[in-house]
């Protein structure tokens, strides 16, 4: 089980590939406060909707709303709550954000990012070359973007 801010899954959703967290993963946790940030397109949605239908996606709750406050003064409230409930639970965080993932670091937190996970299943043959590549191209056609060196380091001979 993996705690996921909401960049990643807003990426995949939209460009329809969610599906290769399934390779990796058993179970994702998120928020309320990242569900309602995902929920703000329709699509995405009904498609998060389905996910914690099929018992994929998790929605749970942080106790410690001190802690949350805290965070919460210096990231949005998305990343606040991840990182908090990361913590809280001593769990892994997916997060790609810069200063979010600088301070779950910096909290002790193990985290990974879309490049991360891309590496991972490229790594360990749940994708080959010319899926991760496809991939690769789509997340860069979207908002994401993969600097020619990350693309290096995600297809590195195995």
């Amino acid at each position: 089980m993996i705690v996921s801010d909401a960049t990643a899954i807003i990426t995949l959703i939209n460009i329809d590939r969610f599906e290769i967290l399934h390779l990796m993963f058993d179970h994702i946790i998120m928020t309320s406060e990242v569900y309602d940030e995902i929920a703000v397109k329709p699509r995405a949605k009904n498609y998060l909707d389905q996910e914690i239908d099929l018992g994929f996606v998790q929605i749970e709750q942080y106790k410690d709303k001190q802690l949350f406050k805290e965070i919460n003064f210096v990231l949005d409230r998305g990343e606040a709550a991840s990182i908090t409930l990361a913590l809280e639970q001593k769990k892994p965080l997916i997060i790609d954000e810069k200063k979010g993932r600088n301070f779950a670091k910096r909290q002790g937190i193990e985290i990974i990012g879309l490049v991360g996970i891309l590496r991972f299943l490229y790594l360990n043959e749940m994708m080959n070359e010319a899926e991760t590549r496809e991939l690769i191209e789509r997340l860069n056609s979207s908002d994401f973007r993969i600097s020619s060196h990350l693309i290096d380091l995600i297809i590195e001979e195995r």
